[in-house]
């Protein structure tokens, strides 16, 4: 009898410290989300009151009115991105998985790619291996192949690559992207999948990175009972993901 007492009271204590943990999370992250949401709102409205009051440069109304609109874009972006942590994150969500084509939907997602490679002046070499299927959710999928693809395609200077490729082994499914001309500090590795973290050379908003992206991809990998890992190589970075 003492020691099932003990028992429950351990199984009581680590149930309050991991609501006390979950507790600071959610206070942590709203305060994060306040932030980040503080600071586009803080320029439009100081690029509208300029506006209305034809203040020094903000004469210029075309201009301003086109960077408020692309800040407000970036706004809308993180607004969206904020939503789908709400809808995945709550507790009665359950990912709608099927059995499809794993190799085919890359090659569609890779095509709605093409031009922003274009665009970016990168190479891209493809080694997918026909017929691998898998069992997923392919909407949120796809969130995740288009984050990563974006990001390669965002954080690669002009003219390098990015690398695409797909096999099987021993029942595991390995998608690694990976994109060159590029390295990730090894301190800040570790730290990617966390909300509104950025590696402190890509602060700049200017980029479209809300900070978000990789955490929604991680939180999507888990609901997949999957793995996700990011690594500096000789040529670059590679994100792999494991099913």
């Amino acid at each position: 009898i003492r020691r099932q007492r003990q028992m429950c009271i351990r199984d009581r204590q680590h149930d309050i410290d991991e609501k006390i943990q979950i507790d600071e999370m959610r206070k942590e992250f709203i305060a994060n989300v306040s932030h980040e949401l503080k600071t586009p709102i803080t320029i439009i409205k100081g690029q509208l009151q300029g506006m209305l009051c034809g203040v020094g440069r903000y004469k210029d109304r075309e201009t301003y009115l086109a960077q408020s609109l692309e800040v407000t874009n970036s706004l809308e972006k993180m607004v969206q991105e904020l939503l789908t942590v709400s809808r995945i994150e709550a507790p009665q969500y359950s990912c709608v998985k099927t059995h499809f084509d794993f190799t085919q939907f890359l090659r569609q997602r890779l095509a709605a790619f093409d031009d922003l490679f274009v665009q970016k002046e990168l190479s891209v070499a493809i080694n997918l291996l026909p017929d691998i299927y898998i069992d997923g959710d392919m909407g949120l999928l796809q969130k995740v192949v288009d984050n990563l693809l974006g990001n390669a395609a965002t954080y690669s200077p002009p003219g390098n690559s990015i690398r695409v490729d797909l096999r099987q082994a021993e029942e595991k499914v390995y998608l690694t992207i990976e994109n060159t001309g590029v390295h990730i500090p090894e301190d800040d590795i570790s730290k990617l999948f966390e909300p509104f973290y950025r590696v402190e050379q890509s602060r700049n908003r200017q980029t479209g990175g809300s900070g978000l992206g990789l955490y929604i991809v991680k939180t999507i990998i888990n609901l997949h009972n999957a793995e996700v890992s990011v690594q500096n190589t000789d040529d670059g970075v590679s994100i792999k993901v494991i099913f």
